[in-house]
């Protein structure tokens, strides 16, 4: 299994599982494998069934701590597609907000089921747009990388010194399958795109909030 040979190469520290319907093989099979590695495996389903927002901290080295903040964007698609506020958005949104106002740590990572870039290609120019209130909110609280499932944007977008990182999918348009893994240092958040053969296709490095220039 690719995941568990670069687990032990790279000396992953856990495993972040973005899944949104049904039943997820990758939690029902790769996880067993990994117990041996007693590496702890955060999903956005158990089982099957959609787990609620959720809120992980971990400790990284030199005395940092990785802040995962897991959001259950169902309640968002009125207002990701057709900029309306529901109730249900209006929730999420509070809550998003009230938990990133509580971080004070290193590295924040939101987590997602829908990505948040929009790509107009209908023009010889691609022109993305990031779905407002939540690029305010994830710049206010200085997230450093928003993760989703795939779309149609490619896998890396850059916008100021965030990064929104969407998983490849089988069938989208880049016929890629694959994992990602993020290795975190004092200053930078660099993000390795790993095929099923093990082989680094792609890459991208986010710094640091306020040090892009050290």
């Amino acid at each position: 299994m690719k995941m568990e040979s670069t687990a032990k190469v790279y000396e992953v520290k856990l495993v972040l599982d973005v899944a949104r319907f049904g039943d997820d093989p990758l939690w029902q099979n790769g996880s067993l494998h990994f117990q041996a590695l007693n590496i702890p495996w955060y999903s956005t389903t158990s089982h099957g069934q959609i787990v609620s927002n959720f809120l992980k901290k971990v400790k990284m080295p030199y005395d940092q701590i990785l802040e995962i903040v897991g959001v259950d964007t169902g309640p968002l698609e009125d207002l990701l597609h057709d900029g309306k506020m529901s109730n249900s958005s209006r929730e999420q949104i509070t809550w998003l907000e009230q938990t990133l106002a509580l971080t004070s740590n290193n590295w924040k990572i939101v987590v997602g089921y829908d990505p948040l870039v929009d790509c107009n290609v209908a023009r010889t120019t691609k022109t993305t747009k990031i779905y407002e209130p939540l690029r305010h909110i994830f710049e206010k609280y200085a997230v450093n990388a928003y993760v989703s499932t795939g779309g149609s944007c490619g896998h890396f977008h850059h916008d100021n010194s965030m990064s929104y990182i969407q998983n490849p999918i089988p069938g989208d348009q880049t016929n890629l399958d694959g994992f990602f893994m993020h290795r975190v240092s004092p200053l930078e958040m660099e993000t390795l795109l790993i095929n099923l053969d093990g082989e680094v296709v792609q890459r991208s490095v986010v710094h640091q909030h306020g040090r892009e220039a050290m």
